[in-house]
């Protein structure tokens, strides 16, 4: 399997075990126990879920995928654009998470949230498109 393929996978995992951290510091900060009671969408707890939900959402999928293309280029190099386009997905979902905790409202959009979920998405389009190609 290809190292970049396994940091990236790992760094997703991170990221989502420390979003579910920083959930539960933020649930006793807020002394927040209830998992609907945070309503406020410039609250900190409301943030802390989202964002580790969202990461949660995604982290599966993606390392699927980095997975995916790891046994589709099993024995060979993963190339310029293969490796480009994993590390720029999970420096999105870094940014993503980000955009959350630091936005001063949910209701409005947070840069970092746009540009992460933008390259996610046509990252993670693309990649699969050039698996998908790969095999074909």
């Amino acid at each position: 399997m290809h190292t970049i393929l396994i940091i990236c996978s790992a760094i997703l995992v991170i990221l989502t075990l420390l979003l579910a951290f920083w959930t539960s510091i933020t649930r006793a900060r807020t002394k927040t126990i209830a998992y609907d009671a945070a309503t406020d969408p410039a609250g900190p707890m409301l943030k802390a879920q989202r964002a580790h939900g969202n990461s949660a959402e995604y982290a599966g999928v993606l390392i699927g995928l980095f997975l995916l293309t790891g046994l589709v280029y099993a024995g060979r190099d993963l190339g310029l654009t293969v490796t480009i386009l994993v590390i720029a997905i999970t420096t999105a979902r870094i940014l993503h998470a980000i955009g959350f905790l630091v936005c001063v409202t949910l209701e409005r959009p947070h840069p970092l949230k746009a540009v992460g979920a933008l390259v996610t998405y046509l990252g993670g389009l693309a990649l699969a498109l050039i698996v998908l190609v790969k095999v074909l």
